[in-house]
């Protein structure tokens, strides 16, 4: 029987309904520059034959899980505990690769300092990277300090590779979570050891595309984040490290101030005005929490819609 060398990271894709675009994020994988990898990828009981797609590929490297459906976390999840690489990175079915991505990402992993490296990444509806060009590489050993200071939402899911002892360490991607799962996931890393960034934006995440996780969000009624009960059993039991315990519940806050902004946005003044009193902190971001306070209020709302339909003249 022959044999083949292990891979060092695994690529984990987990895949429910997305048919018309895993071809495409599955190619996206197939042109890396750094070749020593294997692609996993879960079909979560997808029925529109995207599993069927993924088993005409004749590479070695891809392996096709099937599944009944339990979500996104299970699926990651399930990878997980198939990868046989060191380093896991994931990266959702309707999202792409620039071929350098695994290149970089690996580069940085090898300094042997981070338990996690994330790229800058590019919204495919704006057709422009989230983080400034003026961020260089660099060890991150504070990531909720750094994302607020840079871009809130900066750690996304295609755009991570991890360790995968820290990640089991951490607790994995909690299942039955349906908004914020990947988040939750990578504040609770953050609790294993530094990151690393890599500025070159090599990482698409296709935002507009009617399957991706934002166009599903928006189609639910918002719920809490998961980082909200996680950092407080956390700090409950004692094992937030001393310096991340100010910067996880500032980042905590600004997801919460979001949580009320989208009940906002679903139109639920009550359940947003009761968010912010009982959950956020006013001296954690003042403009911010001004701003979903005033629209809580019939007359702030009136003066919001007006806002967002003003266009300056040019």
């Amino acid at each position: 029987m022959a044999s083949y060398p292990l891979p060092a990271v695994s690529v984990v894709i987990p895949l429910f309904q997305k048919a018309d675009v895993i071809g495409q994020t599955i190619e996206a994988v197939l042109r890396q520059t750094y070749p020593l990898f294997e692609l996993i990828v879960v079909d979560d009981g997808s029925t529109d034959g995207g599993g069927d797609v993924v088993a005409a590929f004749t590479d070695s490297r891809i392996r096709l899980i099937r599944q009944a459906n339990g979500g996104a976390s299970a699926a990651r999840n399930r990878g997980v505990a198939a990868a046989r690489g060191d380093w896991i990175a994931f990266l959702d079915a309707d999202d792409l690769w620039a071929g350098r991505h695994l290149e970089n990402l690996m580069a940085a992993a090898s300094r042997g300092d981070a338990v996690a490296v994330f790229a800058n990444h590019l919204l495919a509806s704006r057709s422009a990277p989230v983080m400034k060009a003026d961020v260089p590489d660099q060890r991150v050993d504070d990531p909720f300090a750094f994302v607020l200071a840079t871009y809130p939402y900066a750690v996304h899911p295609s755009s991570l590779l991890v360790e995968r002892a820290a990640l089991i360490r951490a607790g994995l991607f909690p299942v039955g979570a349906v908004m914020g799962e990947d988040t939750d996931t990578w504040c609770r890393l953050a609790f294993e050891g530094p990151f690393r960034y890599v500025a070159e934006p090599t990482a698409v995440y296709r935002d507009g595309h009617p399957t991706s996780a934002l166009a599903g969000q928006m189609r639910r009624r918002p719920l809490p984040p998961p980082f909200d009960r996680t950092l407080t059993a956390l700090l409950r039991h004692g094992t937030v490290p001393r310096h991340l315990v100010r910067s996880a519940g500032r980042y905590r806050n600004f997801l919460m101030l979001e949580y009320a902004r989208q009940l906002l946005d679903s139109g639920d003044a009550d359940a947003a005005r009761d968010t912010l009193r009982r959950h956020c902190r006013l001296a954690d971001d003042p403009l911010r929490y001004a701003r979903r306070f005033l629209r809580t209020w019939s007359f702030g709302h009136r003066l919001y819609a007006l806002s967002r339909q003003w266009v300056p003249s040019r």
